[in-house]
Order: structure tokens, then sequence, then C-alpha cells
């Protein structure tokens, strides 16, 4: 049976602090768990340190994992982030609704493949095996989601995830002590409204695929 299999890992983990990055990772995933736990089929574990899998319901539960996790690594210490693989494939045994392990399958496999893959790519989210188009398009939608979270300096991450959290430049206002028009310019330079808008693409998407 076909299942949408995610995996992820850790970008440039082997130039970050060790303990204190695999105890930030591990929080973030057991947090991920915890709120999406109805739409996740076989919880999200990770496999080799700086890895994780896990076998998700449907395409919209997963983007909101990739949204929800990506916004934690923003305010994560060390700040990490993660390069994503998303494919609906084959699992021929059951699926392990304790751990994502013991479990085999072309689609897992080829989930691994592309992962590895990518590592030596610019790509940093890969979704692959719905239909051709809907792939595509996701994709796509991605990396321009992508373009903007990764063009933040890393002084304006916390800046940023509030800004995702709360969207209105006057309630910053009031949190940092800045002047309305100064957290005005700041969600201008971060193009946080482009931001938002490349996920509300990707949502609209994954609700179709």
């Amino acid at each position: 049976m076909n299942y949408l299999i995610m995996m992820a890992d850790i970008i440039g983990s082997s130039r970050e602090e060790g303990a204190a990055l695999m105890n930030a990772f591990s929080g973030i995933v057991e947090a991920a768990n915890k709120k999406f736990e109805s739409g996740i089929l076989s919880p999200l574990t990770i496999t080799l340190g700086d890895e994780f899998q896990g076998i998700i319901s449907d395409v919209q539960t997963a983007t909101e994992i990739i949204f929800f996790i990506d916004e934690q690594c923003l305010i994560a210490d060390p700040v990490f982030r993660l390069r994503y693989v998303l494919h609906y494939g084959e699992i021929q045994t059951p699926v392990n609704t304790i751990e994502s392990y013991g479990m085999l399958g072309p689609g897992l496999t080829r989930t691994r493949e592309l992962l590895g893959e990518i590592k030596n790519g610019d790509l940093e989210i890969v979704v692959s095996g719905l239909s051709a188009p809907n792939s595509k398009r996701l994709e796509l939608a991605f990396r321009l989601y992508r373009a903007f979270y990764n063009d933040w300096h890393e002084k304006d991450l916390s800046v940023a995830s509030d800004f995702i959290k709360h969207q209105d430049y006057k309630i910053l206002s009031s949190m940092y002590g800045k002047d309305p028009s100064t957290m005005w310019r700041k969600e201008k330079t971060l193009k946080m409204k482009d931001f938002y808008a490349s996920r509300e693409l990707i949502t609209l998407m994954a609700s179709d695929a």
C-alpha cells in the first residue's frame, strides 16, 4: 500500500554544536509529534542522529508539519535548518504506529535516495510520487517559500518568528518597544507578506494534492 513518507535531515549538521544541536532537534521533533498526532500514522522518529522519518496521513498535514518545524528552527539554540523529502510510495510491511522503525518497501528506499541526492544540490524540499503536476507545483512553491526563509539574517530570525506568530507590525511595535513605522519597515525588509503568500499558496496546493 502507498503512503506519504517524510524524511528530513539537518543542513550542515557537521558544522554545528553536537549536543546542543541534537537536544534542540529532538525537542522540535517531539513537539511536532504531539501537535500533529492525529495526522501522523507513524511518528517522526530520529534515525541517524541528524535525520528523522515518519509516515503522514496526507499532504496538508505534511506541509503544516514543515511550516511548524521551520518556525521552531528559527528560535532554536543553536539555530538550524532542515531539508525535507515528501514521497508518496509503497510500504510493504505494516505501518509501525509506535515509531518509524522496522518497515520495508520501495517507497522508503526511494525517499532515502532522494534525501541523499538533494544534499549535493540547491533544493531543500523535494516532493515526489504524487501526480506529476502536483509534485512539481508543490516543489516549486516550497522553493519560493524557502527563498524568503533563507534570506533572513540570523539577527532577524526571532523577529521573523514573531511576525509569523502575530502577522501585525503594530503588535510587534508594542512587543519590542519600537515605533510602528520602524516595525512596518522591518516587515517590508523581511518581505513577510510575500512569505505569508508563499505559505498560503502551498496550503492551497496541498489541499488539492
